[in-house]
């Protein structure tokens, strides 16, 4: 489990700094052509939109790892114990759901959308569902981790005091 975490926070935090160079490289092509040609290069702003996707996923990945997430601590702060775990659970358990589903069907969208291309790039338009394919299937792996965590009561987390700490 840790071996999943720490292996895959080091490849998320890498793919995005090379989604960002590769961001700014293209917009700086870009914008030197501008300058050389008066014109635009057509596929700069579809690439961008599909870098920023994935960049953007790929970061909440990143935040779910390191239990970033906006937690419900004013009301948990005033609940007993044991109704805290239970809380904590409960809403682990809807966040393992949420990002499931949304996993589940980005790849059928994916599925679909191979139909059809870009406009520009003539890539299949599965390239705009990957990114929320991958970033929300990593969550719910991460998740899943740290719900077995706390229900063997050994969150590696415990300096945390929040309900998804």
């Amino acid at each position: 489990m840790n071996f999943y975490l720490r292996w895959s926070k080091t490849a998320v935090q890498w793919i995005a700094v090379f989604t960002l160079a590769a961001m700014v490289a293209i917009n700086a092509t870009e914008i030197g052509w501008r300058l050389l040609f008066m014109r635009g290069l057509g596929w700069v702003q579809e690439l961008s939109i599909i870098l920023a996707v994935s960049l953007y996923f790929l970061t909440y990945a990143l935040i779910a790892k390191q239990g970033e997430y906006i937690r419900l601590d004013l009301v948990a702060r005033y609940l007993p114990s044991a109704a805290r775990c239970l809380l904590s659970t409960a809403i682990r358990l809807l966040v393992l759901a949420f990002h499931g589903l949304i996993a589940w069907y980005a790849v059928k969208a994916a599925r679909f959308s191979a139909l059809f291309e870009t406009p520009a790039l003539g890539w299949p338009e599965t390239v705009f569902f990957v990114p929320l394919a991958v970033g929300c299937a990593d969550i719910f792996v991460t998740e899943l981790i740290f719900l077995v965590r706390q229900l063997r009561g050994a969150d590696a987390r415990e300096e945390r005091t929040g309900i998804l700490a």
